[in-house]
Parts: C-alpha cells; sequence; structure tokens
C-alpha cells in the first residue's frame, strides 16, 4: 500500500486550456518542477505532468489530457498528493512534518511522557511543535538546544526537561 503526501491544494482552473493554480504546502516549490505525475483527491487519482510553472508563490500545473476549463474544473478544492518515494531526501537533522505528528514528546534524562505530537507550523524563523497532554495543548519551538534527539523509526522525540520548561506554552 502507497503512502501519500500533500503537498499543495488546488484552489481554482487558470486560464482557458486546462490548467489548475495550485497553493504549495511544502517548502521547497522548486520540486514541482520536477514531478512527471501527481495525485489528486481523497482516492488519489494519478495524473500525469505536461508542464509546470511557477507564478506568484503559486504553481500553475497541467496535467495530460485535461484540455479545458471544464475538464479541470472538478479538481478545485482537492489536494495534491506525492507517493512517498517522490519526496526529496533530507539533510541530516531535518524531518517531514507528518513524520513528526504522532511522536510522543519524552525527557531524555528519565523518559517521562510530556505529550504527543499533534501538529507542527512552520515559521520562518522556527517551527512550532503543539503537543496534547491530558486533553490539553502545549507549544514548544524545535529548537536543538530544546530538542536532544528525534527517533522518527519509533515515534520519539527526546528534549531536555528543563530547556522546555524555559519555552514551553500552554495553550487555552
Amino acid at each position: 500500500m502507497e503512502e501519500y503526501t500533500v503537498i499543495g491544494k488546488v484552489l481554482k482552473p487558470q486560464a482557458l486550456k486546462g490548467e489548475i493554480k495550485v497553493s504549495p504546502i511544502t517548502r521547497d516549490v522548486l520540486q514541482y518542477l520536477g514531478y512527471k505525475y501527481l495525485y489528486v483527491g481523497e482516492e488519489h487519482k494519478r495524473f500525469d505532468v505536461d508542464y509546470c510553472r511557477l507564478q506568484d508563490g503559486f504553481v500553475i500545473i497541467k496535467f495530460h489530457n485535461l484540455d479545458n476549463i471544464e475538464s479541470v474544473e472538478k479538481l478545485k478544492n482537492e489536494f495534491i498528493f506525492i507517493d512517498k518515494n517522490q519526496l526529496a531526501d533530507l539533510e541530516d537533522g531535518e524531518y517531514y512534518i507528518q513524520d513528526l505528528i504522532g511522536c510522543e514528546v519524552i525527557d531524555k534524562s528519565d523518559n517521562k511522557l510530556f505529550g504527543k505530537v499533534i501538529a507542527v507550523d512552520e515559521y520562518s524563523q522556527v517551527n512550532t511543535i503543539t503537543m496534547m497532554l491530558n486533553n490539553k495543548e502545549f507549544l514548544f519551538p524545535f529548537l536543538d538546544r530544546v530538542v536532544i534527539d528525534v527517533d522518527i523509526d519509533n515515534k520519539k522525540i527526546y528534549v531536555d526537561k528543563d530547556k522546555l520548561m524555559e519555552v514551553l506554552v500552554y495553550e487555552d
């Protein structure tokens, strides 16, 4: 069974020849230029890509055999996916957001559970982790001084308790 990763959302048809305007949900929009096929919607229907271009922070995609506005109108508001084997390789210390979600946040010194990651928000300076514990949400920045180790395979993020307490925010 294939695993998929969302990379964008179709906003609307673009012009009249079957192009779509996509809001990218990825840090590196240049990756769109290399995709030969993409999946659209909950059914993950595969579409071959004729071409792709960037325009004012958006991505314009033309799928093969969708040649008019009517053929792409049904794609409006659908998510665009790639399969996991299309993901770009990451540098050491980089992680895909979907891999962090569901990880347990654990104190490195005594293995005490602080919570479970439910969201990751990307900001220009630092990403923010939202974790849940006892039906309460807590936020903390994903900083090297706070996050000691990440074990994606075992879904665990190890933190320095003292540093975490300095930056932890309770979300009411």
